[in-house]
């Protein structure tokens, strides 16, 4: 349907258009697109002037036809719900009608804007729904000039759109509130819940501390205590003797490393006396080539010279002193990264020399099981390996 124009409406029309899109501040910024002389110029003559030149083609007029059509494009999917001839009752309802939030004057410019027989008619309509609007606004325009302590309604408008983004924030702080308030409550009734299992575990403790109480009365009381102190310092010179007795292995090893340098200088042989074999000189050829090698049991304490042992031809050290706390997975997680194992039997336990044996079977990974765990076994071995 064929659109009338700006210039084709009447006066009146074009004033309420104009009126209700515009303010004193946005008249003064219309002008100066439209390239008007705006200095010394009242809103009045500035939204005066602009009636005059759309009540004719010209310039200033198609200018001002097509800002307000791109102004009130938005609206055209709302508006084309509504039948034109029924526009200005949504006029009427002050634009909130039918579910829309059209302003007023979107509506006018829809309503007068198609070219139809009753076009004039309509623009009656409407013209006659926006002037009550004029009315009842200039009433109470003046009721609040007379009512408000400052005399200027306009700030009402300011202060409401302050009090609406301050009960916006306020919304959202309140919603935020709630979901902490929601947290609280499960990490109340978290702890609550945490508070009645630890009850139950010191009711628990308390039981058992009572059985305990009771058998070691049943066992003869402090008696028993002293035999377990007696026990503990059992266990700890006990603990020493090990302890001497492998700093004593560690000493023996070590002469063996010195004999096995001076049986290669020949300073043994110059005195007369027979060398010990060469024990250094049998893993003197080893050559490992950077292989991954695993050593699983032994002396923890040797476990220095056992890293040197193997470093010193060539291997990469890795070491396990053979407790499988968690059983089988881990002996099989390291035989995964190595490439041969060296296990003595003598200090190490039946599951681990067990476990070891099956992951490298089930992985081909080369086993060496060795009797004994001294050093001089594992440099022996190493010898063995490179003759091999």
């Amino acid at each position: 349907m064929p659109e009338r124009k700006i210039w084709e409406l009447k006066n009146q029309t074009v004033c309420s258009i104009l009126g209700l899109t515009y303010n004193d501040r946005e008249l003064g910024d219309l002008f100066k697109r439209l390239k008007l002389d705006c200095n010394s110029v009242t809103a009045y003559e500035m939204h005066g002037g602009l009636v005059q030149a759309c009540s004719s083609q010209n310039k200033t007029s198609k200018q001002l036809d097509r800002i307000l059509k791109d102004r009130f494009e938005r609206y055209r999917k709302d508006i084309e719900r509504i039948p034109q001839e029924e526009i200005y009752r949504h006029i009427e309802d002050g634009g909130s009608g039918n579910g829309t939030d059209i302003p007023i004057p979107a509506l006018i410019w829809f309503a007068v804007r198609n070219q139809r027989e009753d076009a004039d008619a309509i623009e009656a309509a409407v013209f006659a729904a926006t002037h009550m609007h004029e009315h009842r606004a200039s009433r109470l325009y003046g009721e609040l000039r007379r009512t408000l302590p400052c005399g200027v309604p306009e700030n009402i408008l300011i202060g409401l759109k302050d009090a609406s983004k301050t009960n916006e924030k306020l919304r959202t702080k309140c919603n935020r509130l709630e979901r902490k308030r929601e947290q609280l409550k499960s990490e109340i009734e978290s702890v609550r819940e945490d508070r009645l299992r630890i009850s139950a575990a010191l009711e628990e403790e308390k039981r058992l501390n009572r059985g305990l109480v009771s058998d070691l009365e049943g066992l003869g009381g402090e008696d028993t205590l002293n035999q377990t102190e007696n026990l503990k310092k059992e266990i700890d010179f006990l603990t020493s003797e090990v302890k001497r007795l492998t700093d004593e292995l560690l000493s023996r090893d070590r002469r063996i490393l010195d004999l096995s340098d001076d049986v290669k200088s020949g300073e043994l042989a110059e005195i007369g006396h027979r060398p010990e074999p060469d024990i250094m000189g049998e893993g003197a050829g080893a050559d490992l080539n950077g292989a991954r090698v695993a050593y699983i049991g032994g002396v923890e304490s040797l476990m220095p010279y056992y890293r040197d042992a193997i470093e010193s031809v060539g291997g990469t050290f890795c070491y396990h002193c053979g407790r499988c706390i968690q059983g089988r997975k881990e002996i099989e997680t390291i035989v995964d990264g190595i490439d041969m194992v060296f296990c003595p039997v003598d200090i190490n336990s039946h599951n681990a020399c067990k476990y070891v044996k099956k992951a490298c079977k089930m992985r081909d990974k080369p086993c060496h099981f060795l009797r004994s765990s001294s050093l001089s076994m594992l440099i022996r071995e190493l010898g063995n390996h490179a003759g091999k």
